[in-house]
């Protein structure tokens, strides 16, 4: 039997929507966001927190809201669905910190915009935020891209070089 997810994922678009709506920097701003937009088509965002905090505003279970994203494709994961996240190095660019290890999972732009310009009366999708994948986790990164288009270079950096 084939499950419809299309219930779910407007109910997660509309609790993440309207979530932003009250609070706006739960996305874009590295080092206070669950999501941070890292090329034009893809956010990443840190784990368990971002599924933790959207399934209790969409008051769903945590592993049915990850589920839903991964099943629709909204969520990357590896061939066998199984594996979503992995352990990189983040800094903020032109930011003083040192790169920070996170775990993250990487979202498609197009469900967190859609969820902010829809019903979190944002007027225009958010812009590429200063939140970088350290250049040598690359690798790591991608292999959650595996058969997609992979990151755009704009996401990777190295905080040395400015």
């Amino acid at each position: 039997m084939l499950t419809d997810y299309s219930h779910n994922l407007e109910r997660l678009e509309k609790a993440l929507g309207e979530q932003y709506r009250q609070s706006p920097y739960i996305l874009g701003t590295p080092g206070t966001s669950l999501a941070c937009k890292v090329d034009p088509f893809t956010y990443l965002a840190v784990q368990p927190g971002f599924i933790k905090y959207l399934s209790r505003w969409a008051g769903m279970f945590p592993d049915r809201v990850e589920q839903t994203l991964v099943k629709t494709g909204n969520m990357l994961s590896d061939a066998s669905h199984s594996v979503h996240a992995v352990t990189l190095r983040v800094y903020a660019d032109g930011a003083p910190e040192a790169p920070v290890a996170v775990t993250a999972s990487f979202i498609l732009a197009s469900f967190i915009d859609q969820a902010v310009t829809l019903y979190g009366g944002a007027d225009s999708p958010l812009p590429v935020s200063r939140l970088k994948i350290l250049a040598a986790d690359e690798a790591r990164a991608q292999t959650l891209f595996a058969g997609k288009t992979p990151l755009a270079a704009l996401a990777f950096g190295n905080p040395n070089q400015r």
